[in-house]
């Protein structure tokens, strides 16, 4: 008798400490933190706000098959989180979960869809190795995400773009001058250690 009490009491603070390492996601609190820097104390050109609609009126992106959505499967919603180191992954999945309360957190997300990364970097990204991206792949990559949702809005310009959304890009990556698969999916995903 004294053991089935001790093996309950032990399965119940293991189970305890497990869901405290768990992380959580807290949509209401990431919903109310994105509304307010996205209306607040992020600047964001119309161009970002084109991009960011056009995130938030896909379906599969914010609902996904599952009911969780699949952010990193549309190319306007990467295109806004790498657009700006203001804006990020997690101001469109805070801004996601406003229309969806069940939209998985950053972690939690699909990976990247390759598809999107090959239109980046090209067919290189089919070699056995791959590519990184490139300064120039990142411009083509809004410029091209902008065109795809019919933008009227393109970026002030491109010292802005490569200052606002590259140089902070690689820093966030720890990149050098050209970002991996690898890196921007982490990335994306809210990692804070990328190698």
């Amino acid at each position: 008798m004294k053991f089935a009490l001790f093996a309950s009491t032990l399965s119940a603070a293991i189970a305890a400490v497990a869901a405290a390492d768990s992380p959580t996601c807290d949509n209401g609190g990431n919903c109310y933190a994105a509304v307010h820097g996205w209306g607040g104390y992020i600047q964001y050109e119309p161009y970002q706000g084109n991009l960011m609609e056009a995130c938030r009126g896909d379906d599969n992106a914010i609902n996904g098959e599952q009911g969780t959505g699949n952010l990193f499967g549309n190319k306007a919603c990467v295109a806004v989180a790498v657009s700006s180191g203001d804006i990020g992954p997690s101001t469109v999945q805070g801004l996601g979960s406003c229309d969806n309360q069940n939209l998985n957190c950053l972690w939690a997300q699909p990976s990247l869809d390759y598809n999107i990364y090959a239109g980046i970097v090209g067919d290189c990204a089919w070699q056995p190795e791959g590519c990184p991206i490139t300064q120039q792949n990142f411009i083509d990559f809004i410029y091209s995400a902008l065109s795809d949702i019919g933008s009227a809005d393109w970026p002030s310009s491109t010292d802005t773009l490569i200052s606002n959304g590259w140089q902070p890009l690689l820093g966030l990556t720890n990149s050098t001058d050209t970002i991996s698969y690898n890196n921007l999916n982490l990335y994306l995903h809210g990692s804070k250690t990328i190698a």
